[in-house]
């Protein structure tokens, strides 16, 4: 009997009883994460985060075709929400303000036996909006799914962490 790849994967994967994982990221300063588990999985997962980042940090509309699924939904730190589509015009029209991205830290949380993660962590960005540039620091929650090519995001919110006043 011949078993398919996808398959002995998925079998090893659920039989390591990994729930949750906090992952380090390479850059991040130390202590900011701590790894419980590195299961095919989340390493997985982890790679279509920082392909995320890296898709939106170059415009990689592409790159973005296959992380995202068709039913994203996108909430941005000032509450508009996009489609899947409309972000990736936003993008490709280089209408978007960040002119860098990348995640800082994150923590994942799989449920429905390893089919769904949610993802809550940091990020940071340069900004260039009409006002000049700056920094931006802020908290994202993304929830991704597991299909059968791979992970897709489904969902993302984000939210600006301001210095105090």
């Amino acid at each position: 009997m011949r078993v398919s790849p996808s398959a002995l994967f998925l079998s090893c994967l659920f039989a390591s009883g990994v729930a949750t994982a906090h992952v380090p990221l390479r850059g991040a300063p130390p202590g900011l994460a701590v790894t419980t588990a590195q299961s095919p999985l989340m390493v997985a997962l982890r790679d279509a985060e920082r392909h995320l980042a890296e898709a939106v940090a170059t415009r990689d509309v592409d790159a973005l075709r296959d992380l995202i699924a068709t039913d994203y939904y996108h909430v941005e730190t000032n509450g508009r929400v996009r489609t899947r589509s409309e972000f990736m015009q936003v993008l490709a029209r280089d209408e978007y303000e960040f002119r860098t991205y990348s995640n800082v830290s994150m923590e994942i949380q799989l449920l429905d036996s390893g089919h769904t993660a949610i993802v809550r962590g940091r990020m940071q960005a340069d900004l260039q909006p009409a006002g000049g540039p700056r920094e931006f620091r802020g908290r994202y929650v993304r929830v991704w799914q597991l299909q059968t090519d791979g992970w897709r995001n489904t969902m993302m919110q984000s939210t600006e962490i301001r210095p105090a006043r």
